[in-house]
């Protein structure tokens, strides 16, 4: 049949249905009751900006912005104003403060306006382009390096910029925050001399006059050693993803994890019947062995993600070898009854049998449970449980 006789066969195939069969599942119920314990935490005075980079630590930006705004979280930031747009195309209206994280120009400043979007500022020149540029009043931020040495004024000179950015037109100063530095483990002294700095910048701007509505200093880790510093706003992310044992007197949940699970399904099964060049084979084979193999690799994060088995009809099955780009291997040998098209479970439970989040971290040497979630691939589908 010519080409161009052929029926179209493309209208009623979406490629979601057409894409390997491998899902990362998600509770929004658990990230639910951790925003309820943050919010339990620092009580109701205090707004509670959720930090979602990168991609919301992996678990899916729009649909963990969603399900924190309304389970009362107070706004969102973000580091890339491409995801603070995206937030906003997305239906939600709380606000959105943008970490410093790009250049200044005239996009950028219309983006602000158009999307209602909080900048934050760590120099004067970006903050005097969004007053030039700007066609109507903005909140704005600032960020104060207090210990980081990374991005922010240097506390010792940052109540004169502040002040400095609060007197440009068109600018409404809204945000003063900071980043402490947490090294491991953690040193009281350090921390106070942090806050210390913080604090007096407030009080020099009080001084002058001034006083920011939202002073905000206290990232996850900080609620988690010191709740007292929820000031006027606290930004914590990985918090809404635990699990923090305890903070401050509030009990955290740990039976309840946002990681629910992570599979896939066997695609070939077959026996392994090789006698030359053993020592050269990419694992060791030994005979009567039977091998699967599933459509995950290297390039889906594979290697990063497994706790050395998977599940296969709820009992281990060992990998074998080094995941490829796309494909991982799995020792069937004790499971004579396993075929193509099984389940495999490479997180989560099957059968009465279980390999847990912390399983893998573990295994992995990752530091938290967002760690293994940010390295499952944007290749995986997310698919999410309502909270």
């Amino acid at each position: 049949m010519p080409l161009e006789d052929k029926p179209d066969m493309t209208e009623d195939m979406p490629p979601q249905d057409h894409r390997r069969p491998n899902c990362f599942e998600i509770d929004l119920g658990a990230i639910a009751q951790y925003a309820t314990n943050i919010r339990r935490l620092v009580g109701d005075r205090v707004a509670v900006f959720a930090a979602l980079k990168c991609n919301a630590y992996g678990f899916g930006l729009v649909p963990v912005a969603r399900t924190i705004i309304a389970a009362g979280g107070d706004g969102i930031a973000v580091v890339d104003r491409a995801n603070a747009i995206a937030l906003r195309q997305a239906g939600i209206t709380a606000p959105i403060l943008v970490y410093p994280g790009s250049l200044a120009t005239a996009e950028a400043v219309a983006a602000c306006e158009r999307f209602d979007l909080i900048p934050s500022f760590t120099d004067l020149d970006s903050a005097a382009l969004y007053s030039r540029l700007a066609g109507k009043p903005l909140n704005v931020a600032v960020k104060i390096d207090i210990g980081q040495e990374r991005l922010g004024f240097p506390a010792e000179m940052a109540a004169e910029a502040i002040a400095t950015i609060a007197r440009m037109p068109r600018l409404a100063l809204h945000i003063v925050h900071a980043h402490p530095n947490v090294p491991s483990p953690p040193s009281p002294a350090y921390l106070d001399w942090q806050l210390g700095r913080f604090e007096a910048v407030c009080r020099k701007l009080e001084g002058l006059g001034l006083a920011p509505p939202l002073r905000m200093l206290a990232s996850s880790k900080i609620l988690a050693m010191a709740p007292r510093l929820a000031l006027d706003a606290v930004d914590p992310g990985q918090m809404f993803f635990g699990p923090f044992r305890k903070a401050g007197d509030v009990p955290w949940p740990t039976e309840r994890q946002p990681f629910k699970a992570l599979s896939s399904r066997l695609i070939h099964v077959r026996a392994v019947d090789r006698n030359a060049f053993l020592a050269e084979a990419p694992f060791p084979i030994r005979p009567g062995m039977r091998m699967g193999v599933i459509p995950i690799g290297s390039a889906d994060g594979m290697a990063q993600l497994h706790c050395g088995a998977v599940l296969v009809r709820g009992r281990r099955a060992p990998i074998i070898g080094s995941p490829s780009l796309e494909h991982t291997r799995i020792d069937l040998t004790a499971l004579p009854e396993a075929q193509q098209g099984d389940e495999v479970v490479i997180i989560g439970e099957q059968a009465g049998e279980r390999i847990t989040p912390d399983e893998v971290v573990a295994h992995q040497h990752h530091a938290r449970i967002a760690d293994l979630a940010m390295a499952v691939r944007p290749s995986i589908p997310r698919h999410y449980l309502g909270p």
